[in-house]
Formats: C-alpha cells, sequence, structure tokens
C-alpha cells in the first residue's frame, strides 16, 4: 500500500506544473524518526527434557532471546492547526512547540472537518515491537473541505487492533450561522473495503470438520501420522486383532477404580508405556507429538488458526457502501475549550459475498440457535446494523496554573473496536 501512495504522489507531480506542486505541498511538514526501548523483564522458562518414565525429572533452562521494543516512523502532513494544539515542526521546536516524531497520537486527525478550507492529506507510517508483538502502523488520506462539500479517500492500518480499511467518503454539510459557525452536519456515502470480518472457521471453511479430522490434517497442514503400538497386544483370534484391555483411573472422591472412556496408552507394571496410539511427524519428518491427544490438545488449533487465516486472506477485501451521517462542534476560549465530532452509518450495501451484510446475516443466523451448516449466503443488497466513530478535546484552565483535560477517540467497524482516551491534570507550582 505504502507503496502505491508513494507511486500515486510521483505521477501527480508529473501531471501538475512545479508551481502548482510547490503550493499543494507549501507548510506541509516531512518527518522521520527512530526509538529504541529496553525489552519488558520476563521470568525465567524451564523445560522437561528427560526422566518421564523413571519418575526423576531431568530439567533445563530454556534460554530466551528477549528483543527490544522500537519504533521507526515516518510521514507527510498538510493539516490545519486547531488553536488548542501545541506548535510543531522545525519553526516552532524550543519555541514552546516539539518536533513532530510518529509517535503523536493526534485524536483530531480522525475528526470529519479540519479548521481550514481547501486540500489536506497525511501520510502517516510506523513499524515496531511493542512488549514482544510486531506491527504496523499506517494511514493515509487526502481530504477536500469546500464551503458544501467534503470529499475524502484514504487508507487506515492498526496492526496491534488488526483493523484494516480504505475509504472513500463524499458528503454535503451545513455550518449554522447562528451558532457562530461552530457546528457542522453532514450527510453523505461512504465506500469502505476491509478484509472479511465477522465469519468464524464453521463458514470460511467446511473441510475441517466434515469427516475425519485427521484425514483433513494431514492434507491441509502438510503432516504426517504413523501408527504405533505395543507388540504383545496383537491378538488374532479376537474380532478387532487387538488384545482389548480396560484402562482405569482412581477416583479422587472414593478412592476406587473407575474405568476410563475409550482405550488408549498407559504405563505397565514394568514402567514401559504399553498401548497403541499414533505419532505426527512434520513436513521434515520431525515428530512433534507421540499421541493424537497431544497433538489435537496443543497443536491441532494453532494449525488451524493459521490455515483459517490463510483462506480469509485468500478471499481477498470485501466492499460496503453506506450513508453516513455526521456532526462537528469546536469552540475554542482562552480559558476552555472543546472539540467533538460523530459518525454514524446505519445502512450498508454490501457489494461481494464475503461483505459484512452477510456476517451480520451470519450472527442473527446463529443467534436464533441454527446450525453452521445450514447457513445460506445473501445475494448483493442493503442490510443494517450500527457502525460508528466518535472523538472528543476537551480542556479548562481552572487557574492561571491548574488545569484539566481529556481527549480521546473511539472506532467501532465491524464489531471491532478501537480507541485511546486519556484523562489527565496540570498544575504548575508558582511559589510557596
Amino acid at each position: 500500500m505504502l507503496k502505491k501512495i508513494i507511486l500515486g504522489l510521483l505521477l501527480t507531480s508529473s501531471l501538475f506544473g512545479e508551481n502548482e506542486i510547490w503550493k499543494f505541498l507549501k507548510y506541509s511538514t516531512a518527518y522521520g524518526s527512530f526509538s529504541l526501548n529496553a525489552p519488558r523483564y520476563q521470568d525465567d522458562r524451564f523445560a522437561i527434557v528427560g526422566g518421564l518414565s523413571t519418575g526423576v525429572l531431568e530439567v533445563e533452562r530454556t534460554e530466551r532471546e528477549l528483543k527490544p521494543d522500537f519504533q521507526t516512523s515516518f510521514g507527510l502532513r498538510k493539516i490545519g492547526r486547531f488553536q488548542y494544539e501545541p506548535k510543531r515542526g522545525v519553526k516552532s521546536a524550543g519555541k514552546g512547540g516539539t518536533w513532530y516524531d510518529g509517535s503523536e497520537q493526534n485524536s483530531n486527525e480522525s475528526a470529519t472537518f479540519g479548521p481550514v478550507k481547501g486540500w489536506e492529506y497525511l501520510i502517516k507510517f510506523s513499524e515496531g515491537r511493542q512488549w514482544g508483538n510486531d506491527y504496523v502502523n499506517q494511514e493515509f488520506w487526502l481530504r477536500y473541505i469546500g464551503e458544501w462539500t467534503m470529499a475524502k479517500i484514504g487508507w487506515t492500518e492498526l496492526g496491534l487492533e488488526d483493523i484494516s480499511y480504505g475509504q472513500g467518503d463524499i458528503r454535503i454539510h451545513l455550518t449554522p450561522e447562528t451558532l457562530g459557525n461552530k457546528l457542522h452536519f453532514s450527510v453523505g456515502v461512504k465506500h469502505r473495503q476491509h478484509p472479511v470480518y465477522g465469519f468464524d472457521a464453521m463458514i470460511l471453511d467446511t473441510t475441517w470438520y466434515k469427516g475425519q479430522w485427521w484425514n483433513f490434517a494431514e492434507d491441509a497442514f502438510g503432516i504426517d501420522d504413523n501408527m504405533w503400538f505395543d507388540s504383545t497386544m496383537i491378538d488374532p483370534d479376537s474380532p478387532t486383532g487387538w488384545d482389548s484391555r480396560t484402562l482405569y483411573e482412581v477416583d479422587p472422591v472414593t478412592g476406587e477404580l473407575r474405568e476410563i472412556e475409550g482405550s488408549g496408552p498407559f504405563w505397565n507394571e514394568g514402567g514401559e508405556y504399553w498401548g497403541h496410539d499414533w505419532l505426527w511427524r512434520d513436513a521434515s519428518g520431525r515428530i512433534f507429538a507421540y499421541t493424537d491427544r497431544e497433538y489435537f490438545i496443543y497443536h491441532f488449533p494453532r494449525m488451524l488458526e493459521k490455515y483459517i487465516g490463510g483462506k480469509k486472506k485468500d478471499l481477498g477485501y470485501q466492499s460496503e457502501t453506506s450513508l453516513v451521517l455526521g456532526i462537528d462542534f469546536y469552540h475554542y476560549d482562552e480559558n476552555w475549550w472543546i472539540h467533538t465530532w460523530g459518525n454514524w452509518l446505519p445502512i450498508h450495501y454490501g457489494h461481494t459475498d464475503h461483505a459484512y451484510h452477510n456476517a451480520a446475516h451470519y450472527q442473527t443466523h446463529l443467534e436464533e440457535g441454527k446450525e453452521a451448516s445450514e447457513f445460506m449466503f445473501m445475494d448483493p443488497m442493503w442490510h443494517s446494523w450500527n457502525d460508528y466513530d466518535f472523538g472528543a478535546i476537551f480542556g479548562v484552565k481552572l487557574k492561571d496554573n491548574l488545569g484539566v483535560f481529556t481527549e480521546g477517540r473511539y472506532l467501532y467497524y465491524w464489531e471491532r473496536p478501537a480507541y485511546d482516551i486519556k484523562f489527565g491534570m496540570n498544575y504548575q507550582f508558582v511559589g510557596w
């Protein structure tokens, strides 16, 4: 996506004259930064490497490489500054302002309207690691605010929240003069493209639970199972060809023996592993599980999750067009200020099979107690569910040396929340 943005800028520069490009870039700020933090401390881990048959365990400390947290950021931005915002950039650094470094959480970047009319844009990319989790965050958008209209195109990816979408937004807006041009009402349509959201593994692929799971595992994951057994179990005279023996365990309440459902490996009186089961090898022939139970409990879920993730990715991006209603309010005074905005998307037209209109239909299907296997996809159509986003910035100077503030934003698309919220107080000691 980043390559497409860069290529787009280069193409734009080739279509317009040097003078027009300069006007477009004038007063914009480009920045880049790198930060590095010590890794979070983690307690030692230990592994059992032997002694299962004797009862005297051999333990080995697991060596782990603790990787530091880091963030690499760069961007290009041209966004009008609201009066409550601190000054940033080269000219303001050291004069009551700060540098741009890419770590800023500017809540008002998600506001529908900026403080000025005309063209505004944001190219914001960061890649890093937080508490051992790698992530990529990126946001690109281009916005035009006119007297009666607003148009915006962009792309958003929130790596840690696992939300990504592209959007095209066009609206008409009204700013009543009776309210001092502080309030914006807007209505329009928003088109979004996003990965598959809202479907579980039962819908995205049915082969894993229809039929024998071990055959599915071999075919889907590229692994292999092979039966092992104790030769003393062979009994040609039995109907199964095996010497059938019953497995018991001690009841922790009564102390009596109770039969365990099923058959399977267990330790015999000689301290030997007696029975039969299936061991599992990876594509390179390495044994990673010695029983079906071990594989099914500890390995199968992880492999299935990766497999379904691949199936979801293969479906590509889905598309919806939605009605959007918005409201923005901004007031600034030297002693207090407030900036709020919100957008509501109540009605949507799903263009593709796995767009969210079918996901919402699937959730209703399950809530009605119906089996997942009975679900039927709907054709492209209108459907209603509530997507919304809102934000607020509020600050009050109670005294010259005392103030409180709050700011945050909340996005709820496709039942996937993303938010950041701050509350705080500042007090400056001015004397005794």
